[in-house]
Protein backbone atom coordinates (compact mmCIF):
# COMPACT_ATOMS: atom_id res chain seq x y z
CA UNK A 1 0.00 0.00 0.00
CA UNK A 2 0.74 3.17 -0.78
CA UNK A 3 1.44 5.26 2.34
CA UNK A 4 0.56 8.81 2.08
CA UNK A 5 0.80 10.75 5.04
CA UNK A 6 -0.25 13.66 6.48
CA UNK A 7 0.59 15.30 10.30
CA UNK A 8 -2.52 17.01 12.00
CA UNK A 9 -1.06 19.87 15.28
CA UNK A 10 -3.84 21.76 16.88
CA UNK A 11 -3.48 24.27 20.20
CA UNK A 12 -5.99 26.38 22.05
CA UNK A 13 -5.92 28.01 25.21
CA UNK A 14 -7.45 24.96 27.45
CA UNK A 15 -4.73 23.08 25.72
CA UNK A 16 -1.84 25.21 27.87
CA UNK A 17 -0.94 22.99 30.84
CA UNK A 18 1.66 24.29 33.64
CA UNK A 19 5.18 22.70 32.71
CA UNK A 20 4.31 21.05 29.47
CA UNK A 21 5.19 22.41 26.05
CA UNK A 22 2.14 22.01 23.84
CA UNK A 23 3.53 24.50 21.27
CA UNK A 24 3.23 24.41 17.63
CA UNK A 25 6.67 24.09 17.38
CA UNK A 26 7.19 21.49 19.88
CA UNK A 27 4.30 18.94 18.13
CA UNK A 28 5.60 19.77 14.90
CA UNK A 29 9.59 18.25 15.90
CA UNK A 30 7.84 15.78 17.64
CA UNK A 31 5.99 14.47 15.12
CA UNK A 32 8.52 14.85 12.01
CA UNK A 33 11.26 13.49 14.00
CA UNK A 34 8.62 10.48 14.48
CA UNK A 35 8.41 10.41 10.63
CA UNK A 36 12.22 10.45 9.51
CA UNK A 37 12.79 7.68 12.04
CA UNK A 38 10.09 5.46 10.42
CA UNK A 39 11.19 6.88 7.16
CA UNK A 40 7.59 7.93 6.52
CA UNK A 41 7.11 10.75 3.89
CA UNK A 42 4.65 13.61 5.35
CA UNK A 43 2.22 14.32 2.24
CA UNK A 44 0.65 17.92 4.04
CA UNK A 45 0.88 19.22 7.14
CA UNK A 46 -2.46 20.47 9.17
CA UNK A 47 -2.36 22.80 11.84
CA UNK A 48 -5.06 24.87 13.59
CA UNK A 49 -3.68 26.99 15.90
CA UNK A 50 -6.09 28.79 18.60
CA UNK A 51 -9.27 26.37 17.85
CA UNK A 52 -10.77 24.77 20.74
CA UNK A 53 -10.87 20.61 20.29
CA UNK A 54 -14.14 20.97 21.70
CA UNK A 55 -14.97 21.06 17.81
CA UNK A 56 -14.33 20.02 14.77
CA UNK A 57 -15.32 23.04 12.65
CA UNK A 58 -11.57 24.21 12.47
CA UNK A 59 -9.99 25.09 9.15
CA UNK A 60 -7.19 22.80 8.43
CA UNK A 61 -9.33 20.01 10.24
CA UNK A 62 -11.52 19.99 7.72
CA UNK A 63 -8.81 20.75 4.80
CA UNK A 64 -7.74 17.66 5.99
CA UNK A 65 -11.08 15.63 5.75
CA UNK A 66 -11.16 16.69 1.89
CA UNK A 67 -7.51 15.40 1.22
CA UNK A 68 -8.63 12.38 2.62
CA UNK A 69 -12.23 12.43 0.62
CA UNK A 70 -9.81 13.11 -2.63
CA UNK A 71 -7.58 10.35 -1.75
CA UNK A 72 -4.61 12.51 -0.92
CA UNK A 73 -3.74 11.59 2.49
CA UNK A 74 -4.58 7.30 4.06
CA UNK A 75 -2.54 8.07 7.19
CA UNK A 76 -2.88 10.55 9.73
CA UNK A 77 -0.74 11.15 13.17
CA UNK A 78 -1.02 13.81 15.92
CA UNK A 79 0.92 13.86 19.08
CA UNK A 80 -1.78 12.75 21.75
CA UNK A 81 -5.28 11.54 20.89
CA UNK A 82 -6.46 15.56 22.28
CA UNK A 83 -5.17 17.04 19.34
CA UNK A 84 -7.38 15.15 16.92
CA UNK A 85 -10.33 16.35 19.36
CA UNK A 86 -11.77 17.03 22.75
CA UNK A 87 -15.54 15.85 22.00
CA UNK A 88 -15.51 12.20 22.95
CA UNK A 89 -18.80 11.98 20.48
CA UNK A 90 -16.85 13.49 17.76
CA UNK A 91 -13.72 12.18 18.33
CA UNK A 92 -16.06 8.64 18.34
CA UNK A 93 -17.45 8.76 15.23
CA UNK A 94 -13.96 9.69 13.33
CA UNK A 95 -12.26 6.47 14.91
CA UNK A 96 -14.48 3.90 14.59
CA UNK A 97 -16.74 5.28 11.78
CA UNK A 98 -14.93 7.51 9.42
CA UNK A 99 -11.89 6.71 9.58
CA UNK A 100 -12.60 2.97 9.05
CA UNK A 101 -14.60 3.02 5.95
CA UNK A 102 -12.26 5.31 4.27
CA UNK A 103 -8.98 2.80 5.25
CA UNK A 104 -7.73 5.76 7.40
CA UNK A 105 -4.54 4.54 9.49
CA UNK A 106 -4.76 7.03 12.28
CA UNK A 107 -1.51 7.12 14.71
CA UNK A 108 -1.80 9.18 18.70
CA UNK A 109 2.21 9.42 19.30
CA UNK A 110 2.00 9.42 22.85
CA UNK A 111 -1.11 7.34 23.09
CA UNK A 112 0.69 4.42 21.92
CA UNK A 113 -2.87 4.25 19.73
CA UNK A 114 -2.04 3.00 16.42
CA UNK A 115 -5.46 1.54 14.31
CA UNK A 116 -3.25 -0.25 11.49
CA UNK A 117 -2.31 -2.91 14.45
CA UNK A 118 -3.60 -4.27 17.41
CA UNK A 119 -2.57 -3.50 20.86
CA UNK A 120 -4.24 -3.19 24.27
CA UNK A 121 -3.98 0.75 23.62
CA UNK A 122 -6.45 0.73 20.69
CA UNK A 123 -8.67 -1.09 23.37
CA UNK A 124 -8.61 1.78 25.92
CA UNK A 125 -8.93 4.57 23.25
CA UNK A 126 -12.86 5.40 23.77
CA UNK A 127 -11.82 6.14 28.03
CA UNK A 128 -9.24 8.63 26.36
CA UNK A 129 -11.62 10.55 24.32
CA UNK A 130 -14.03 10.59 27.45
CA UNK A 131 -11.36 11.73 29.73
CA UNK A 132 -10.34 14.72 27.10
CA UNK A 133 -14.02 15.87 27.16
CA UNK A 134 -14.08 15.93 30.62
CA UNK A 135 -10.54 18.28 30.77
CA UNK A 136 -12.18 20.31 28.03
CA UNK A 137 -15.77 20.89 30.76
CA UNK A 138 -13.68 21.15 33.79
CA UNK A 139 -11.21 24.17 32.11
CA UNK A 140 -14.56 25.44 30.46
CA UNK A 141 -16.22 25.34 34.07
CA UNK A 142 -12.97 26.93 36.09
CA UNK A 143 -12.81 30.00 33.29
CA UNK A 144 -16.50 30.42 33.59
CA UNK A 145 -16.26 30.51 37.21
CA UNK A 146 -13.23 32.96 37.18
CA UNK A 147 -15.52 35.60 34.62
CA UNK A 148 -18.61 35.34 37.64
CA UNK A 149 -16.27 36.08 40.16
CA UNK A 150 -14.98 39.13 38.56
CA UNK A 151 -18.35 39.99 37.29
CA UNK A 152 -19.67 39.95 41.10
CA UNK A 153 -16.22 42.37 41.66
CA UNK A 154 -17.23 44.90 39.50
CA UNK A 155 -14.67 44.12 36.78
CA UNK A 156 -14.95 44.22 33.23
CA UNK A 157 -14.13 41.23 31.22
CA UNK A 158 -15.12 41.93 27.89
CA UNK A 159 -13.30 42.40 24.91
CA UNK A 160 -14.42 45.84 23.92
CA UNK A 161 -15.14 48.51 25.85
CA UNK A 162 -18.87 49.67 26.04
CA UNK A 163 -19.39 53.48 23.65
CA UNK A 164 -18.43 56.11 25.51
CA UNK A 165 -15.90 54.33 27.55
CA UNK A 166 -12.52 52.82 26.49
CA UNK A 167 -10.21 50.22 28.19
CA UNK A 168 -6.25 50.98 29.14
CA UNK A 169 -4.96 47.90 29.81
CA UNK A 170 -1.91 48.86 31.09
CA UNK A 171 -3.21 51.00 33.63
CA UNK A 172 -6.21 48.57 34.61
CA UNK A 173 -6.97 45.73 32.10
CA UNK A 174 -10.36 45.42 34.03
CA UNK A 175 -11.45 48.87 34.56
CA UNK A 176 -13.39 51.10 32.02
CA UNK A 177 -12.24 54.94 31.30
CA UNK A 178 -14.30 57.51 29.86
CA UNK A 179 -13.60 58.08 26.17
CA UNK A 180 -13.82 62.44 26.41
CA UNK A 181 -14.28 62.46 22.58
CA UNK A 182 -17.42 59.69 22.55
CA UNK A 183 -18.20 60.94 25.99
CA UNK A 184 -19.78 64.14 24.19
CA UNK A 185 -21.99 61.90 22.08
CA UNK A 186 -23.57 59.66 24.89
CA UNK A 187 -24.96 63.33 26.73
CA UNK A 188 -25.86 64.30 23.10
CA UNK A 189 -28.19 61.51 23.18
CA UNK A 190 -29.34 61.60 26.45
CA UNK A 191 -30.24 65.68 26.51
CA UNK A 192 -32.62 65.03 23.23
CA UNK A 193 -34.13 62.30 24.86
CA UNK A 194 -34.88 64.14 27.90
CA UNK A 195 -36.35 67.07 25.42
CA UNK A 196 -38.52 64.69 24.84
CA UNK A 197 -37.32 63.48 21.36
CA UNK A 198 -37.85 59.23 19.87
CA UNK A 199 -35.24 57.15 19.46
CA UNK A 200 -35.80 57.64 15.67
CA UNK A 201 -35.27 61.80 15.67
CA UNK A 202 -32.37 61.19 17.84
CA UNK A 203 -30.95 58.35 15.23
CA UNK A 204 -31.67 60.77 12.32
CA UNK A 205 -30.27 64.05 14.01
CA UNK A 206 -26.99 62.16 14.45
CA UNK A 207 -26.89 60.61 11.39
CA UNK A 208 -27.64 64.10 9.50
CA UNK A 209 -25.04 65.97 11.54
CA UNK A 210 -22.18 63.41 10.40
CA UNK A 211 -21.80 62.08 13.75
CA UNK A 212 -19.66 59.11 13.55
CA UNK A 213 -21.78 56.05 14.39
CA UNK A 214 -19.93 53.43 17.17
CA UNK A 215 -18.68 51.07 14.53
CA UNK A 216 -17.27 54.25 12.13
CA UNK A 217 -15.82 55.56 15.68
CA UNK A 218 -13.90 52.56 16.17
CA UNK A 219 -12.60 52.41 12.84
CA UNK A 220 -11.25 56.29 13.15
CA UNK A 221 -9.36 54.75 16.36
CA UNK A 222 -7.72 52.16 15.05
CA UNK A 223 -9.80 49.24 15.92
CA UNK A 224 -11.36 46.67 14.29
CA UNK A 225 -15.44 46.01 14.12
CA UNK A 226 -17.24 42.99 12.44
CA UNK A 227 -19.18 45.37 10.52
CA UNK A 228 -19.91 49.34 10.18
CA UNK A 229 -23.17 50.89 10.07
CA UNK A 230 -23.09 54.48 8.41
CA UNK A 231 -26.56 55.52 9.84
CA UNK A 232 -27.85 55.73 13.39
CA UNK A 233 -30.83 53.15 14.11
CA UNK A 234 -33.08 53.73 16.81
CA UNK A 235 -32.30 50.59 18.21
CA UNK A 236 -29.04 51.59 19.12
CA UNK A 237 -30.51 54.70 20.54
CA UNK A 238 -32.45 52.59 22.90
CA UNK A 239 -29.87 50.08 23.97
CA UNK A 240 -27.70 53.45 24.78
CA UNK A 241 -30.44 55.02 27.03
CA UNK A 242 -31.34 51.99 28.87
CA UNK A 243 -27.42 51.10 29.62
CA UNK A 244 -26.70 51.93 33.30
CA UNK A 245 -23.21 52.09 32.27
CA UNK A 246 -23.33 55.57 31.72
CA UNK A 247 -24.41 55.88 35.66
CA UNK A 248 -21.35 54.55 36.80
CA UNK A 249 -22.94 50.72 36.97
CA UNK A 250 -20.84 47.45 35.27
CA UNK A 251 -23.72 45.25 33.90
CA UNK A 252 -22.28 41.84 32.54
CA UNK A 253 -24.18 38.63 32.33
CA UNK A 254 -26.66 39.36 29.56
CA UNK A 255 -26.09 36.11 27.53
CA UNK A 256 -24.11 32.92 28.52
CA UNK A 257 -23.31 29.74 26.06
CA UNK A 258 -25.78 26.89 25.33
CA UNK A 259 -23.00 24.50 26.36
CA UNK A 260 -18.94 24.58 26.38
CA UNK A 261 -19.11 22.84 22.94
CA UNK A 262 -21.28 25.70 21.21
CA UNK A 263 -20.77 29.16 20.45
CA UNK A 264 -24.86 30.34 20.26
CA UNK A 265 -25.53 32.53 23.34
CA UNK A 266 -29.11 32.65 24.90
CA UNK A 267 -30.15 36.19 26.35
CA UNK A 268 -30.95 35.62 30.13
CA UNK A 269 -33.42 37.52 31.70
CA UNK A 270 -32.72 40.77 33.42
CA UNK A 271 -33.04 39.72 36.77
CA UNK A 272 -30.28 37.32 36.46
CA UNK A 273 -27.80 40.24 34.94
CA UNK A 274 -24.59 40.42 37.04
CA UNK A 275 -24.92 44.74 38.14
CA UNK A 276 -22.10 46.09 40.30
CA UNK A 277 -22.91 49.72 41.42
CA UNK A 278 -20.09 52.90 41.14
CA UNK A 279 -17.58 50.69 40.01
CA UNK A 280 -16.48 53.70 37.01
CA UNK A 281 -16.58 57.76 36.93
CA UNK A 282 -20.38 58.28 35.28
CA UNK A 283 -20.92 60.07 31.74
CA UNK A 284 -24.54 60.67 32.64
CA UNK A 285 -25.77 61.98 36.45
CA UNK A 286 -28.77 59.09 37.30
CA UNK A 287 -31.22 62.15 37.41
CA UNK A 288 -31.05 62.53 34.01
CA UNK A 289 -30.79 58.54 33.44
CA UNK A 290 -33.86 58.53 35.06
CA UNK A 291 -35.82 61.05 32.99
CA UNK A 292 -34.52 59.97 29.95
CA UNK A 293 -35.95 56.57 30.63
CA UNK A 294 -39.39 57.67 31.81
CA UNK A 295 -39.66 59.89 28.05
CA UNK A 296 -39.11 56.10 26.76
CA UNK A 297 -41.27 53.95 28.30
CA UNK A 298 -43.98 56.54 27.98
CA UNK A 299 -43.51 55.91 24.19
CA UNK A 300 -43.07 52.67 24.51
CA UNK A 301 -46.85 52.51 26.12
CA UNK A 302 -48.92 54.72 23.58
CA UNK A 303 -46.90 52.87 20.49
CA UNK A 304 -49.38 51.33 18.62
CA UNK A 305 -49.48 47.71 18.75
CA UNK A 306 -48.82 45.82 15.60
CA UNK A 307 -50.92 44.72 13.07
CA UNK A 308 -51.71 40.99 11.78
CA UNK A 309 -52.17 40.52 7.66
CA UNK A 310 -52.64 38.39 5.37
CA UNK A 311 -48.94 39.45 2.96
CA UNK A 312 -47.02 39.97 6.59
CA UNK A 313 -43.58 39.50 5.80
CA UNK A 314 -43.75 39.05 2.40
CA UNK A 315 -44.13 42.84 1.24
CA UNK A 316 -40.59 44.39 0.07
CA UNK A 317 -39.61 47.83 -1.05
CA UNK A 318 -38.57 47.64 -4.98
CA UNK A 319 -36.40 50.64 -4.55
CA UNK A 320 -34.12 49.82 -1.82
CA UNK A 321 -35.11 46.06 -1.37
CA UNK A 322 -35.89 46.47 2.32
CA UNK A 323 -39.49 45.24 3.97
CA UNK A 324 -42.63 47.15 3.79
CA UNK A 325 -44.32 48.91 7.21
CA UNK A 326 -48.18 48.96 7.39
CA UNK A 327 -49.91 52.58 8.87
CA UNK A 328 -53.20 53.12 9.07
CA UNK A 329 -55.39 55.85 7.15
CA UNK A 330 -58.90 57.34 8.58
CA UNK A 331 -61.20 58.14 5.88
CA UNK A 332 -64.76 58.79 5.13
CA UNK A 333 -65.26 54.63 4.52
CA UNK A 334 -63.19 54.33 7.74
CA UNK A 335 -59.90 52.90 8.52
CA UNK A 336 -57.75 51.62 5.47
CA UNK A 337 -54.52 50.29 5.98
CA UNK A 338 -51.50 51.33 3.54
CA UNK A 339 -48.05 49.86 2.62
CA UNK A 340 -45.05 52.10 3.14
CA UNK A 341 -41.76 52.25 2.76
CA UNK A 342 -39.76 51.87 6.09
CA UNK A 343 -36.33 52.93 5.09
CA UNK A 344 -37.76 56.66 3.72
CA UNK A 345 -40.18 56.31 7.15
CA UNK A 346 -36.97 55.95 9.09
CA UNK A 347 -34.52 58.64 7.48
CA UNK A 348 -36.92 60.63 5.31
CA UNK A 349 -34.11 63.72 5.12
CA UNK A 350 -31.43 61.45 4.37
CA UNK A 351 -33.02 60.71 0.60
CA UNK A 352 -32.15 56.45 1.17
CA UNK A 353 -35.30 55.91 -0.74
CA UNK A 354 -38.67 57.40 -2.09
CA UNK A 355 -42.00 58.54 -0.51
CA UNK A 356 -44.14 55.75 -1.62
CA UNK A 357 -47.46 53.86 -0.40
CA UNK A 358 -49.92 51.33 -1.26
CA UNK A 359 -53.33 50.71 -0.20
CA UNK A 360 -52.87 47.36 1.32
CA UNK A 361 -56.58 45.81 -0.31
CA UNK A 362 -55.07 47.08 -3.57
CA UNK A 363 -52.26 44.83 -3.40
CA UNK A 364 -54.19 41.76 -1.41
CA UNK A 365 -56.60 41.76 -4.61
CA UNK A 366 -53.45 42.06 -7.23
CA UNK A 367 -52.28 38.64 -5.20
CA UNK A 368 -55.44 37.05 -5.01
CA UNK A 369 -55.78 37.68 -8.68
CA UNK A 370 -52.45 36.50 -10.12
CA UNK A 371 -52.67 33.04 -6.92
CA UNK A 372 -56.40 32.35 -8.90
CA UNK A 373 -54.83 32.12 -12.63
CA UNK A 374 -52.13 29.72 -11.23
CA UNK A 375 -54.37 27.61 -9.65
CA UNK A 376 -56.72 27.79 -12.81
CA UNK A 377 -53.54 26.62 -14.81
CA UNK A 378 -52.88 23.64 -12.34
CA UNK A 379 -53.72 20.11 -12.68
CA UNK A 380 -56.96 19.98 -10.90
CA UNK A 381 -56.78 16.22 -10.18
CA UNK A 382 -53.43 16.77 -8.92
CA UNK A 383 -54.60 19.71 -6.66
CA UNK A 384 -57.32 17.54 -5.29
CA UNK A 385 -55.86 14.90 -4.67
CA UNK A 386 -53.49 16.55 -2.35
CA UNK A 387 -56.22 18.30 -0.71
CA UNK A 388 -57.74 15.10 -0.02
CA UNK A 389 -54.64 14.04 1.35
CA UNK A 390 -54.77 17.11 3.45
CA UNK A 391 -58.42 16.36 4.35
CA UNK A 392 -57.44 13.32 5.03
CA UNK A 393 -55.16 14.14 8.15
CA UNK A 394 -57.28 16.36 9.41
CA UNK A 395 -60.39 14.13 9.85
CA UNK A 396 -58.41 11.86 11.26
CA UNK A 397 -58.06 13.59 14.33
CA UNK A 398 -61.54 15.58 13.87
CA UNK A 399 -62.95 11.93 13.70
CA UNK A 400 -61.61 11.04 17.08
CA UNK A 401 -62.97 14.54 18.75
CA UNK A 402 -66.03 13.67 16.88
CA UNK A 403 -66.53 10.25 18.06
CA UNK A 404 -65.35 11.03 21.89
CA UNK A 405 -68.39 14.07 22.02
CA UNK A 406 -71.09 11.26 20.47
CA UNK A 407 -70.18 8.92 23.61
CA UNK A 408 -70.57 11.72 25.65
CA UNK A 409 -73.73 12.74 24.40
CA UNK A 410 -74.87 8.91 24.56
CA UNK A 411 -74.01 8.74 28.72
CA UNK A 412 -75.79 12.23 29.22
CA UNK A 413 -78.52 11.02 27.75
CA UNK A 414 -78.44 7.50 29.70
CA UNK A 415 -77.91 9.47 33.18
CA UNK A 416 -80.71 11.60 32.03
CA UNK A 417 -83.13 8.48 32.13
CA UNK A 418 -81.52 7.37 35.26
CA UNK A 419 -83.00 10.61 36.82
CA UNK A 420 -86.29 10.00 35.91
CA UNK A 421 -86.35 6.41 37.10
CA UNK A 422 -84.67 8.14 40.25
CA UNK A 423 -87.94 10.57 40.46
CA UNK A 424 -90.16 7.48 39.24
CA UNK A 425 -88.93 5.55 42.45
CA UNK A 426 -88.84 8.72 44.99
CA UNK A 427 -84.87 7.87 45.27
CA UNK A 428 -84.40 11.89 45.05
CA UNK A 429 -87.00 14.63 45.49
CA UNK A 430 -88.25 16.56 42.61
CA UNK A 431 -86.12 19.22 43.87
CA UNK A 432 -83.31 17.48 43.12
CA UNK A 433 -84.62 16.01 40.30
CA UNK A 434 -85.21 19.60 38.75
CA UNK A 435 -81.64 20.91 39.46
CA UNK A 436 -79.94 18.09 38.04
CA UNK A 437 -82.46 17.80 35.00
CA UNK A 438 -81.38 21.11 34.43
CA UNK A 439 -77.35 20.63 35.06
CA UNK A 440 -77.70 17.67 32.80
CA UNK A 441 -79.59 19.44 30.09
CA UNK A 442 -77.16 22.11 29.80
CA UNK A 443 -74.52 20.00 29.05
CA UNK A 444 -76.75 18.09 26.35
CA UNK A 445 -77.04 21.05 24.53
CA UNK A 446 -73.31 21.92 24.85
CA UNK A 447 -72.06 18.75 23.38
CA UNK A 448 -74.86 19.10 20.53
CA UNK A 449 -73.37 22.33 19.58
CA UNK A 450 -69.57 20.97 19.42
CA UNK A 451 -71.16 18.14 17.14
CA UNK A 452 -72.55 20.11 14.84
CA UNK A 453 -69.66 22.55 14.58
CA UNK A 454 -67.33 19.34 14.07
CA UNK A 455 -69.88 18.31 11.61
CA UNK A 456 -70.09 21.60 9.53
CA UNK A 457 -66.06 22.37 9.68
CA UNK A 458 -66.16 18.53 8.10
CA UNK A 459 -68.37 19.64 5.24
CA UNK A 460 -66.57 23.14 4.39
CA UNK A 461 -63.55 20.86 4.40
CA UNK A 462 -64.75 18.84 1.42
CA UNK A 463 -66.42 21.98 -0.26
CA UNK A 464 -62.64 23.62 -0.50
CA UNK A 465 -61.85 20.28 -2.24
CA UNK A 466 -63.29 21.41 -5.41
CA UNK A 467 -62.84 25.04 -4.82
CA UNK A 468 -59.86 25.52 -2.69
CA UNK A 469 -59.52 29.02 -0.51
CA UNK A 470 -56.70 31.32 -1.08
CA UNK A 471 -55.16 31.90 2.54
CA UNK A 472 -51.91 32.46 3.87
CA UNK A 473 -50.78 28.80 3.83
CA UNK A 474 -51.52 28.75 -0.19
CA UNK A 475 -49.59 32.35 -0.07
CA UNK A 476 -46.69 31.35 2.02
CA UNK A 477 -45.86 28.39 -0.21
CA UNK A 478 -46.75 29.67 -3.47
CA UNK A 479 -44.68 33.49 -3.11
CA UNK A 480 -41.28 33.76 -2.36
CA UNK A 481 -41.69 37.65 -2.26
CA UNK A 482 -43.97 41.12 -3.33
CA UNK A 483 -41.77 44.14 -4.14
CA UNK A 484 -43.91 47.94 -4.29
CA UNK A 485 -42.34 49.95 -6.77
CA UNK A 486 -42.34 54.05 -6.58
CA UNK A 487 -44.93 54.14 -9.74
CA UNK A 488 -46.96 51.26 -7.20
CA UNK A 489 -46.64 48.81 -9.99
CA UNK A 490 -46.54 45.34 -8.19
CA UNK A 491 -43.96 42.42 -8.41
CA UNK A 492 -44.61 39.17 -7.72
CA UNK A 493 -41.57 36.50 -6.92
CA UNK A 494 -42.67 32.85 -7.00
CA UNK A 495 -41.24 29.42 -5.48
CA UNK A 496 -41.67 27.89 -8.55
CA UNK A 497 -41.18 28.92 -12.48
CA UNK A 498 -44.67 29.82 -13.54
Amino acid sequence: MNIKFGIYIRLSKEDLKPGESESISNQRSLLKTFCKNKKLHIVNEYVDDGISGTTFQRPSFEKMIQDIENKKINMIITKDLSRLGRDYIGTGYYLEKYFPEKHIRYISLLDGIDTGIDNTFNDITPFKSVLNDMYAKDISNKIKSVKHNKQTLGLFIGGKAPFGYQLNRKRQANQLFVDEEAKEIIQRIFKEACSGKSCRAIAMNLTLDKIPTPSQYAIAHGNKVAKISKIWTSARIREILLNEVYIGNMVQGRMKKVSYKSKKNIRLPQEEWKVVENTHEAIIEKEIFVKANEMLTSRKQTRVKKHDYLLKGLVYCHECGKKMGISPRKLSQGEVYYFRCNTYTANAKLGYCTSHYIRMDVVERIVYSQIQQILNSFDKEKIRKLIEQKLQEKNNISEKVLEEQKAKLLKICFEIDNLYNDKLKEIITIEDFQRLYKQKQEEKKKIQKKIKELNNDKQEEINNINNPPINREIIIQLIHKIEIAEDKKVYMYFKFNK
